[in-house]
């Protein structure tokens, strides 16, 4: 079997709300704190003073000029073969094409300077050197575009046991690439940033997204003990009725990007207040990070710098230095720890008459209390530059519950 379909996002209430809450629609102003809030407001109305020479230097929230709902092809093409009266297996491929997506976009970014790719001899400490913007009769543009695109392409086969006997399971794996522009309007992950680094090139930064899992391997299990399953009499009613089930899930880990945590020539000045700065570092060397962990990145990385112009990870990564625009590291080229949970839970449903029945559960989540890590630092700036253990890497979970079923 197999299909086609043609569908349309539709744009959400944020970006409506970004758009309507900045100017020319709202200017904010911001009154001083040390004065009587009530005076304060009564002298700005009786004396205005929000004068404003040039309203075009105003930071402001807006939408494309095409701004219009993305689109997506999704195209799917699966064989399916009876094993036996309950079990089938399925292999299929499953593609879906975005087009037209939502992104976050610097609208008036700033010019490459004169010496823009000059690296400086001493990165002691260095100076912001701010370039001229495009436009510069205007201020700092957010600009929601259809400017980003994806493709993912998955190869998904599974074996499933329909219940008989008492007895149901499945087992899932899919492998797949999913490759895009940007991820998502906002800030996906403390690590990734909505905008891209370089404002004139957007397609420099098409690369694995922030979403893409290339293995994902799961199943489940559910087991109805045969025992007193009439539940008649007390041993029946005390025995019978009891379900264990389980389900587990293999994936691989969130990939990020690291960042350099400074932006020599001012290239998002502005934007980067209002969805993080996405200028990255320069690799020192070849190593191909994609397939490393992370514990084995920190161990190449060398003894941090200190000072102004620090480094975690001096080995690997190097700072931007003063008129150097961006990084050539690319984007989301590490990844963080792969995810692997079980659960677990018994139920035990007592029948009380023909249509009631009461239920006694337990669930046990991250059944062997695997630490799941989160993605980590991202900055190599920062003094916890890759420190996946300082995130909630989660524990388990006992749940017990009872309830009256009729």
């Amino acid at each position: 079997r197999g299909g086609y379909s043609r569908v349309y996002d539709a744009n959400y209430i944020n970006l409506n709300l970004n758009v309507a809450g900045s100017f020319p629609f709202l200017a904010s102003i911001t009154f001083p704190t040390s004065a009587p809030g009530f005076a304060t407001i009564q002298n700005f109305l009786q004396t205005p003073n929000f004068v404003i020479a040039n309203p075009n230097t105003l930071t402001r929230t807006v939408v494309a000029d095409d701004f219009r709902a993305p689109s997506s092809d999704q195209y799917s093409f699966e064989v399916q073969r009876e094993l036996n009266r309950d079990t089938v297996f399925k292999v299929g491929y499953i593609g879906t094409r975005g087009r037209g997506l939502f992104q976050t976009i610097d609208g008036n970014p700033r010019t490459a300077c004169p010496n823009g790719n000059t690296i400086a001899t001493t990165p002691q400490t260095i100076p912001l050197f701010l370039c001229p913007r495009v436009d510069p009769t205007r201020g700092v543009i957010r600009l929601r575009a259809n400017r980003a695109s994806s493709d993912y392409n998955a190869l998904q086969t599974s074996v499933e046991k329909r219940l008989s006997n008492n007895f149901s399971a499945g087992v899932n794996y899919t492998y797949s690439s999913f490759i895009d522009t940007a991820s998502e309007t906002f800030n996906p992950s403390n690590a990734e940033v909505a905008l891209a680094q370089d404002s004139f090139n957007l397609e420099a930064d098409r690369a694995r997204s922030s979403f893409d899992r290339p293995h994902r391997f799961s199943g489940n299990v559910v087991y109805e003990l045969p025992f007193y399953s009439d539940q008649n009499g007390f041993v029946g009613k005390m025995l019978g009725g009891f379900q264990v089930n389980s389900f587990f899930s293999i994936q691989s880990g969130a990939p990020f990007t690291v960042l350099d945590g400074r932006d020599p020539t001012g290239a998002i000045s502005g934007i980067d207040g209002l969805v993080g700065n996405s200028i990255r570092p320069n690799l020192a060397g070849t190593t191909d990070l994609s397939s490393l962990t992370i514990p084995d990145i920190r161990a190449m990385c060398g003894t941090p710098t200190t000072g102004t112009f620090a480094n975690s990870c001096p080995n690997l990564f190097t700072r931007l230095v003063q008129f150097q625009r961006t990084g050539n590291a690319g984007r989301n080229i590490i990844r963080a720890q792969n995810f692997f949970n079980v659960d677990f839970g018994v139920i035990k449903n007592t029948r009380l008459t023909e249509n009631i029945r009461f239920q006694l559960r337990g669930d046990v989540f991250n059944l062997l209390n695997h630490r799941n890590f989160g993605v980590p630092e991202g900055r190599v700036s920062a003094p916890n530059f890759l420190d996946q253990w300082g995130t909630n890497g989660g524990n388990r979970r006992i749940v017990l519950g009872a309830r009256l079923v009729f």
